[in-house]
């Protein structure tokens, strides 16, 4: 069974839809959560600093790489490339290893995208959020690698870094992009991206205008 771990990507996506919070607080169900939805050991007023956010999220997203791995739970485990590797990874974190087999079993690794979204329900009802997160997670899943050796690249023919992109863009570049900053990746580039780029750039030290040219690119897709 192979060992392989989540990449930058995966790792971003699961931190945009979890959140994270260093004091304790109890969830829906009652029970106690800190940093990015860690449970083991939390109690009333314990309080944690970023780094032990960080550190609890690598030790709870371990658990569900091992199932990810698994050909039992993912009969094509072997054939994924690094995207849908952590693609797959945010789901199990999200909906436990029995959702994972069930994704997986009787379907082959090209369906997994589609199939995904539809577990976006709870209690019967269709959750929103629930919603963005499959969409972003099959966006992923979908995103193309130059190999499968687990570095992520992205082709020399989707010239990603020679497109400008901006408010009123839409496509498969602003899903990558959107993927780059941590926002839900739907294609369309609207007022949030927006916002979310001009702090992504400053962050870099690149001119905050929200506009993603060759200079953004560049930076962003090193950072993937």
């Amino acid at each position: 069974m192979a060992n392989r771990k989540i990449g930058q990507a995966g790792l971003a996506l699961i931190k945009q839809f979890e959140g994270c919070r260093l004091v304790a607080y109890q969830c829906s169900a009652g029970v106690w959560t800190i940093g990015y939805g860690h449970t083991a050991g939390v109690h009333k007023g314990m309080k944690i600093t970023q780094t032990q956010a960080e550190a609890y999220l690598l030790q709870d997203v371990a658990k569900f790489e091992k199932y990810v791995n698994n050909p039992s739970y993912v009969p094509f485990t072997d054939k994924l490339n690094q995207n849908q590797f952590d693609a797959l990874v945010s789901f199990a974190f999200n909906l436990g290893q029995g959702n994972v087999k069930k994704l997986c079993t009787g379907r082959t690794i090209n369906q997994i995208p589609s199939a995904m979204q539809q577990y976006c329900k709870a209690a019967g009802k269709t959750l929103p959020g629930l919603q963005r997160r499959r969409k972003a997670e099959a966006a992923l899943y979908n995103k193309k690698l130059e190999n499968c050796t687990g570095t992520t690249a992205v082709k020399e023919s989707e010239n990603y870094n020679m497109k400008i992109i901006k408010k009123g863009s839409k496509g498969n570049a602003v899903k990558v992009w959107q993927i780059i900053i941590g926002v839900t990746a739907d294609g369309n580039f609207g007022s949030g991206t927006e916002s979310a780029t001009k702090t992504w750039q400053k962050k870099h030290g690149l001119a905050a205008d929200g506009i993603v040219g060759k200079v953004s690119w560049n930076v962003g897709l090193r950072s993937l």
